[in-house]
């Protein structure tokens, strides 16, 4: 008899009443199934791909409608399924991959063709058409949900094309979760430049929404897999990784010079076997490579293949084969580290660290009187008074008021061209220049929105860059955000943009800076709306750089420009702009108390 629990515990139970154990109805459990392997739109895609892939196709095509989430349609020109084969193909635990359970360790394909079909058709409407080469003609099949229809045939070329439609309509919940289509559209392109990579001798083509964003051109060749992935301005700034062999492990790819880097990892590819996989040991191999030779916050580009035999890797950790494990992680981890260590540092050898400079005006000067060793400052109205009630205090610095945030410093030199060393009443006063002036840049730029408008420097010549596909498409989400702080740019036929105006705080590296601002937006960036992210990274990128040799009066005029800001005290990506040492915490470190 049932067992009665306590009240609001319901655990195994509806109510007080101890539930059945029943089995699940069939259309429940491919559900249930079909969510281990379709997780977005971009699990399908990878799925469907990997499928034209293991069918020997050379020539494949993806179009998506609305992030995917309305249609995804892939065609390819492989061997295709044969008619009598095709309802099978869409039935649970059908396949061609392999017909024993020792196969699996040694399984040379992406996946089970029927298993990905069977998930993807329980959740959509999915058509597929196949022809064999040999056949005259093809076969066609409609799975609503689940439920197939019968096999007609059909005229059709040689190959596969899946169709899906209505994506999770049968799982409101999953669909709910579903992200913007944007942020889908990414994460698929980001799918399919992975498995382009992979395979240099395989054409792809993404189309989005109507709009070709992703094209390689099948030639076998990685640089020309690199050019269609990122770009050929980015492709031509990458180091190719000689065949590096430490027993069974053999490294090879591709990985871009330290300053061609990003906000983020997602133009960073590990791939094991030719499989795209996500390893966090790996990925922290190849940053480690990277330490000391880029800046810190940003990260590498590039893509990892590891090749090893199959008994020393399984694939078979996840359902959808995302992660790996490895026999001996450590020793690959190792020859990934000693791959691209040694690719960089033949193309980069190690510099010497720039020396400490100081300015030739740093005789010893009373604290107190530090008003002398500046006599071009304009203190204006708040600040008269004696050097001692120029001292501001902590509580001061969180008070709101920026006139009084900083008390009146004395610059005396940077130290590695990166941070302003100053003295103050109340001790030493270390600025990083590139935190302050990002900083002060902001500011400017809100202020003019706030005001008449973003002031905009044409350009006499326009500048005509190409630009990989994903910025290509970060341009046209962002138009009106970038025009309105400033950036006037307009189609110039293909990948190309031509630059005829920019934000008159782009100084110089116009190109560099309007890169480094795409790259910054398609990763997502950092503010509330898509305005405050264009003026972020726009200032960001326009700002001086730690390495660049300042003079002292472009010090003292930093410095001067930091105490005007409305948030002196940090950047906008909140790091702070200065580090203040106070005379007791220097005499403490000295032994002096």
């Amino acid at each position: 008899m049932p067992v009665a629990l306590l009240p609001g515990r319901y655990t195994g139970t509806r109510g007080n009443v101890v539930m059945p154990i029943v089995r699940l109805d069939e259309a429940t459990v491919r559900r249930i199934a079909a969510g281990e392997v379709v997780e977005r739109p971009a699990s399908v895609v990878k799925e469907l791909v990997e499928n034209a892939l293991d069918a020997a196709a050379r020539t494949i095509r993806v179009e998506i409608v609305a992030g995917g989430r309305e249609s995804i349609r892939v065609q390819d020109d492989g061997t295709g399924i044969p008619a009598d084969e095709l309802s099978l193909a869409v039935e649970r635990h059908a396949t061609s991959k392999l017909h024993r359970f020792e196969d699996l360790a040694r399984l040379a394909s992406y996946g089970f063709r029927g298993e990905a079909l069977a998930a993807i058709s329980a959740v959509s409407e999915c058509e597929i058409v196949s022809r064999v080469p040999d056949a005259p003609y093809g076969a066609r099949l409609l799975v609503r949900f689940g439920r197939p229809g019968r096999v007609e045939p059909i005229g059709a070329a040689p190959g596969t094309v899946v169709t899906v439609r209505d994506l999770f309509a049968n799982v409101p919940a999953r669909r709910r979760f579903l992200r913007q289509d944007a942020t889908e559209s990414a994460l698929i392109q980001r799918t399919l430049a992975a498995l382009a990579l992979a395979h240099p001798e395989v054409r792809f083509e993404l189309t989005n929404d109507g709009r070709t964003v992703l094209a390689t051109s099948g030639s076998g060749d990685l640089l020309d897999a690199l050019i269609g992935v990122y770009g050929a301005e980015t492709a031509t700034q990458m180091l190719r990784l000689e065949e590096y062999r430490v027993g069974e492990v053999v490294v090879q790819g591709a990985v871009g010079l330290p300053r061609v880097s990003r906000p983020n990892r997602q133009a960073l590819f590990v791939l094991v076997n030719r499989r795209w996989v996500e390893s966090r040991t790996l990925v922290a191999a190849i940053e480690q490579a990277y330490h000391t030779l880029s800046t810190v916050g940003r990260y590498p580009v590039g893509v990892i293949a590891v090749s090893l035999p199959g008994d020393r890797v399984d694939v078979n950790v996840h359902p959808t084969k995302r992660e790996v494990r490895f026999a001996d992680e450590r020793a690959v981890a190792a020859a990934v580290y000693e791959a691209v260590r040694r690719t960089l540092l033949t193309h980069l050898p190690e510099q010497p660290p720039p020396p400490v400079t100081f300015s030739p005006l740093s005789p010893s000067v009373v604290q107190r009187r530090l008003q002398v060793a500046d006599p071009t400052r304009d203190l204006g109205g708040s600040r008269s008074g004696t050097p001692e009630q120029l001292v501001d205090s902590p509580s001061s610095a969180r008070s709101g008021d920026s006139t009084s945030w900083l008390p009146v410093l004395r610059v005396l030199g940077q130290v590695r061209q990166a941070y302003i060393i100053a003295e103050g009443p109340d001790g030493m006063y270390l600025i990083d220049q590139h935190a302050a002036h990002e900083r002060i840049l902001l500011d400017r730029l809100l202020a003019q929105l706030e005001a008449r408008g973003v002031e905009q420097q044409a350009l006499l010549e326009p500048l005509v860059l190409e630009l990989s596909p994903v910025q290509l498409a970060t341009v046209e989400r962002y138009r009106d955000a970038l025009v309105q702080l400033g950036w006037e740019l307009e189609p110039f036929g293909g990948a190309a943009v031509a630059v005829r105006a920019v934000p008159a705080i782009v100084q110089r590296n116009i190109e560099q800076v309007l890169v480094a601002v795409l790259d910054d937006l398609a990763a997502g960036g950092r503010g509330a709306t898509p305005l405050e992210r264009v003026a972020i990274s726009t200032a960001c990128h326009s700002a001086i750089r730690a390495g660049q040799e300042l003079s002292l009066p472009e010090m003292r005029e930093l410095i001067r420009q930091l105490e005007q800001c409305r948030v002196p005290n940090a950047c906008a990506h909140g790091r702070p702009t200065v580090v203040h040492l106070s005379t007791e915490e220097l005499e403490r470190q000295f032994s002096r108390r």
